[in-house]
């Protein structure tokens, strides 16, 4: 068992998670904090910028006390954090407001007519909000701190972003820095904005104050994280034309690599990679986890208690009666798409009950994840041999075959489900020189655990299903694109 060890902060939309990996992939504790309820006062686009620090330290002090190697095996410190999260600070690092989060799509009057020129950066926006609705406060505040930045200068008193976070700000696609122009045509003055340092530059240590929070040592190595989505795609081997992976948990992410930046990807993202000077192709469906949670909480109170009776999780009580529909789900068809307000149960019947409902919903993600897949294949002139899966949706072995059966692709289950964190640390270990490339990293902690196949009878019955998905997503394609425009 090595004992190099790396902590990695996982900080997300609804808690957050710190854990300790070895360099060769192998989770040895964690720990995970929701986040408490908020103020009332706060919308639902917002919180409290100290709670994403308290969950840090709180869950970065057990996941330390589970491991036996303790601090001192400790070689570096990564943080990775969900994108497009930014918070107004002073200049002592203070939070002057709550930290708007990536569910925020407030936007300005001038910020409307540059929309050709911010295109999908979305914090932006919400800066030129400030400016026009409320632009004394504005001037008051220090900088605009993208999460990993606010978590950065706790831990070691450097207020600096990846690219891939600060790509959501008024970023340059060419140099990967703040763009002047940019800046300059949307009243964002340059020096309310945090340094932008490369993913696996060590940038600074774990200063004593932060010690003492977090129970980390005293003097070790901070290394610049990247993105969630970006570390996940680096967590599982997708550093190379060639490989695709989807991640379903509050949504799902279908991303591709690319050497290069692509210019106007019709309803995807380019954004930078974990790996300085590449990108990746993201395909995103919003809600897909959120649209199954609202199932259950909504229509599964009896499959909610017989789970707190026996000690499962509800979902498993869920699963068993969705695995008992044949697939295909009897003709139903679910369109996940309820974060534009946008959601369908199509094809209902007199025939169908409430485990065709839980089932569909599963398939509409499968359904999601081909449509992607098909868009890249096309763009990219590619074809993927397989699928690589993460995140809570593949922790079900039923939402696993579904996903095979409906991109008909086989699908491979990584030993560590939670790749983000797995590729936080590979950023850990070449920033540490203890692997001398992203693919040495790679191949020494990208590990397979299961690898599942397409049913061919199942996969005929999907084709037709995907037809109907597919002239939903046609006749609700102008919504969706004034929804994220």
């Amino acid at each position: 068992m090595s004992q190099r060890l790396f902590a990695v902060f996982d900080i997300g939309t609804t808690g957050t998670r710190s854990v300790i990996i070895d360099e060769e992939g192998r989770e040895l504790s964690k720990a995970y904090e929701e986040y408490p309820s908020k103020p009332a006062e706060l919308k639902t686009h917002e919180q409290l910028a100290d709670t994403f620090w308290r969950t840090s330290a709180n869950t970065m002090q057990r996941a330390l006390s589970a491991c036996k190697y303790g601090a001192e095996a400790i070689v570096g410190v990564v943080v990775t954090t969900t994108r497009d999260s930014i918070t107004p600070i002073d200049s002592k690092g203070n939070p002057l407001a709550p930290t708007i989060t990536w569910v925020d799509n407030r936007s300005s009057k001038r910020s409307k007519e540059l929309a050709d020129i911010i295109g999908p950066r979305k914090s932006v926006n919400k800066m030129m909000w400030f400016i026009e609705n409320r632009p004394e406060f504005f001037k008051k505040v220090h900088k605009w701190a993208p999460l990993d930045a606010l978590i950065n200068s706790r831990l070691c008193g450097v207020l600096a972003s990846s690219p891939a976070d600060a790509r959501f700000g008024p970023i340059d696609h060419e140099t990967l820095q703040w763009s002047e122009e940019i800046c300059e045509s949307t009243g964002i003055p340059v020096d309310k904005l945090v340094r932008i340092v490369n993913s696996g530059t060590t940038i600074g240590e774990i200063s004593p104050a932060a010690a003492k929070t977090t129970g980390l040592r005293k003097g070790t190595p901070v290394i610049m994280g990247s993105g969630d989505q970006q570390c996940s795609a680096l967590g599982m081997g997708v550093i190379e034309p060639g490989v695709v992976k989807a991640t379903t948990g509050t949504g799902t992410f279908v991303i591709t690599h690319l050497d290069e930046f692509m210019e106007n990807p019709f309803v995807m993202f380019c954004n930078p990679s974990a790996m300085p000077g590449k990108w990746i192709l993201e395909g995103v469906i919003p809600g897909t986890g959120l649209t199954y949670k609202w199932y259950r909480d909504q229509y599964c109170e009896t499959e909610m208690a017989l789970a707190a009776r026996t000690e499962k999780d509800a979902y498993q009580v869920i699963e068993a009666s969705a695995a008992s529909v044949p697939a295909g789900s009897d003709g139903l068809v679910v369109f996940p798409f309820m974060a534009y307000g946008l959601g369908i149960i199509y094809h209902l019947s007199f025939r169908h009950t409430k485990a065709h409902v839980a089932r569909a919903i599963l398939e509409a993600n499968g359904y999601g994840i081909k449509m992607y897949i098909e868009m890249m294949e096309g763009m990219l002139d590619a074809k993927f041999d397989e699928l690589r899966i993460d995140g809570g949706g593949a922790n079900s072995p039923l939402w696993r075959q579904i996903q095979a059966d409906c991109s008909e692709k086989p699908v491979v289950l990584p030993r560590i489900r939670d790749s983000t964190v797995n590729g936080a640390a590979m950023l850990g270990t070449v920033g540490t020189g203890i692997y001398g490339s992203y693919k040495e990293a790679v191949e020494n902690m990208f590990h397979v655990e299961e690898r599942r196949e397409p049913i061919p009878e199942n996969v005929a019955i999907y084709r037709k299903q995907y037809q109907i998905f597919n002239k939903l997503l046609n006749s609700e394609l102008g919504n969706i694109l004034e929804s994220i425009s």
